[in-house]
């Protein structure tokens, strides 16, 4: 498992985390307030992804997200690129490549880098959209 602690990261930010019974969400920042809430009774992993989501609005400067007034298509926007942010933070490059040669079931794979499958499969998307962006044959001849 990759050492980012997004915790951490957050609260060395200054930005309280409160935990919470939350309604139909698992996390969320409050850019009004500076706030992150998460839910109560999540497992490590879960935790660990929902808080490195949020912390990639915060770093991305998301300021309107899902709940936030924003309208739909911009939200759609920020959640995934808020998530793939996230991936690139929890699954190196060279973790992902250990990953995909492994052979190994997505759940296994997650529960050894401490993410949830979904934060797995967020990564393996994040590697697809950076490939083809570097690897572009439009590239080759800018």
């Amino acid at each position: 498992m990759s050492a980012f602690d997004p915790e951490a990261e957050i609260e060395q930010m200054g930005i309280p985390i409160y935990y919470l019974n939350l309604q139909d969400t698992i996390a969320a920042w409050d850019a009004e307030h500076r706030k992150v809430y998460c839910t109560l009774g999540l497992s490590s992993a879960q935790r660990r992804s929902a808080l490195c989501h949020e912390l990639g609005h915060i770093t991305l400067g998301h300021r309107e997200c899902m709940f936030g007034g924003s309208t739909p298509v911009a939200a759609i926007v920020q959640e995934r690129s808020a998530e793939l942010w996230a991936a690139r933070k929890l699954i190196s490059v060279v973790e992902l490549a250990i990953a995909r040669d492994s052979g190994l079931p997505r759940r296994t794979i997650a529960q050894a880098y401490g993410v949830t499958e979904r934060m797995y499969h967020a990564r393996l998307l994040a590697e697809e959209e950076d490939e083809r962006r570097w690897l572009s044959p439009l590239d080759l001849y800018r």
